[in-house]
């Protein structure tokens, strides 16, 4: 499904009434048709409730006049209540107030100075529509502004927002001061960016997107959110596969204190339908592993448990036969690892997923002596505290601006990106995917090296990097929804093993 911020829809819907000839005021009144439509889905009969439409000067506002009108013909009990001073309204705005004028419409002035008597009428509300400023948000909220949106939160009846919530910045989910927080939010055309990053996914409820009966050409936006279609990208297997079919990883991970990201890892490439995989672990931990279904490899190590220079010729000699290569789990910060880490991806010539602590050998002088080529072959999974240590930024500034922080940086290195987090954002230097997968209990310890492992198992199936990591971090977060069901706090990583399976039948 297309993502767009509200600029990018006001271009498109610009060009659609340009080149179809398309009139705004029929555009307007396909919109008020649709959002009733939801609402008569969603809340059921609507003859006789009491609803309540708050309506800006602006376009969004007229899409709320106009449903104002067609919910009055179904019988419900409309109030219009008009925020602004009616001077700064758009053309087709004031035409639509025209009509429920002449109709005798309850319609009445919001008076910022007198916000009680708002908020006795809404008190008596079945229903509330947000139809204030939609997508043209931005910037700071004024105070007598956040005073109104207090008093619609404080209600106990539900919200409908049109397009984005009042107070929720379209394009980055920002919410400066205060937002209008909805039960559900009617895109219109297409999905808003802002209703999918938070803090502004938490104040739009359900989002369901309505199309506008007419076709929209979003050429040159290539931002998606990725859901359970993704599984179709899955390569078809034939019944007479064998295991050499399905991709044979080698995983390199673990260290004296983290031999649990090795196994998490390498369990997760097997659960994600990889054929077989080699860990190649620190020789100390090597008996911490029971017999299974991995082929563990002890590897020489450094007094401090973990690889260092001289793994090398063991770890460069595991390459030989295998189809992709997990790097990173566990390892370790010393300068020792980061030169196993660089002289590894010096070396192999196919797809890698690197994570953890191989990241922290990324550095730009290094990434720059690898070749373009080899680096298309990655997949990298930064959580935000990685990725501003990879840009020099802050984790608070790329959490400010993940789609962005994800896209540029793998335009500037030409690899794919999996920055993790709400939501997970995966980039290539061509396009995007927004995870609709996902909650807080895989904010755990060992869930970043499972992801890790789903990634080296679709990359070991025939999976481009892009969708790898994308349908990696659906699959990661659909589990964590299935194994939260018991309850998210105190979820385990462990506990999402045993759901991959099921997702990926």
């Amino acid at each position: 499904m297309r993502v767009v911020t509200g600029s990018e829809m006001r271009s498109l819907e610009k060009k659609a009434f340009e080149s179809l000839g398309l009139s705004s005021l029929v555009v307007m009144e396909n919109a008020g048709s649709r959002i009733v439509e939801v609402l008569k889905g969603e809340f059921g009969p609507l003859e006789g409730k009491r609803i309540y439409i708050l309506a800006g000067q602006g376009n969004n506002g007229g899409d709320g006049l106009v449903a104002a009108r067609q919910l009055l013909a179904l019988g419900a009990r409309v109030k219009v209540f008009l925020v602004g001073d009616g001077k700064r309204s758009t053309r087709e705005n004031g035409a639509n107030l025209a009509i429920l004028h002449k109709l005798g419409a309850d319609v009445a002035a919001v008076d910022f100075k007198q916000l009680n008597k708002l908020r006795f009428n809404l008190n008596f509300a079945d229903l509330i529509v947000d139809a204030l400023l939609g997508t043209g948000f931005s910037g700071q909220l004024a105070e007598e502004w956040v005073s109104l949106i207090t008093l619609v939160n404080e209600t106990q009846c539900p919200v409908v927002a049109i397009d984005c919530p009042t107070g929720v910045n379209s394009a980055t989910g920002e919410v400066t001061s205060e937002a209008i927080r909805a039960d559900l939010t009617i895109n219109l055309g297409l999905l808003k960016l802002g209703c999918l990053l938070y803090p502004g996914r938490a104040y739009a409820g359900k989002n369901i997107v309505v199309d506008l009966g007419f076709p929209l050409e979003a050429q040159g936006i290539h931002r998606e959110l990725l859901g359970p279609s993704a599984l179709s990208w899955l390569p078809q297997r034939q019944p007479w596969s064998h295991k050499g079919d399905h991709g044979h990883a080698l995983v390199v991970a673990g260290s004296v204190a983290y031999a649990g990201a090795a196994s998490l890892c390498a369990q997760a490439v097997l659960r994600g339908g990889g054929g077989m995989v080699t860990v190649a672990v620190p020789e100390s931990i090597y008996n911490r592993f029971p017999p299974d279904e991995l082929i563990v490899v002890p590897v020489p190590e450094t007094e401090a448990g973990t690889f260092g220079e001289g793994s090398l010729e063991k770890l460069r000699g595991l390459l030989a036969g295998k189809d992709v290569l997990a790097l990173g789990p566990g390892l370790g910060r010393s300068r020792q690892v980061f030169r196993v880490v660089q002289a590894l991806l010096s070396s192999w010539e196919g797809p890698a997923v690197i994570d953890a602590d191989g990241l922290a050998a990324l550095s730009g002088e290094f990434l720059n002596s690898v070749p373009e080529s080899k680096r298309r072959q990655w997949v990298i999974t930064p959580h935000p505290g990685e990725m501003a240590r990879l840009t020099g930024s802050d984790p608070a500034r790329v959490n400010g601006d993940r789609v962005g922080t994800a896209a540029r940086f793998a335009q500037k290195w030409g690899l794919a990106v999996v920055l993790k987090g709400a939501p997970t954002i995966t980039a290539d230097p061509e396009r995007i995917y927004i995870n609709s997968t996902g909650n807080h209990g895989l904010a755990t310890a060992g869930t970043g090296d499972i992801l890790t492992g789903l990634t080296a198992a679709l990359l070991g199936q025939g999976l481009d990097p892009l969708r790898a990591g994308a349908l990696a971090a659906y699959v990661h977060g659909r589990a964590g929804d299935l194994a939260a069901e018991r309850g998210q706090r105190g979820l385990k990583a462990g506990d999402c093993l045993g759901f991959i399976q099921e997702i990926l039948h």
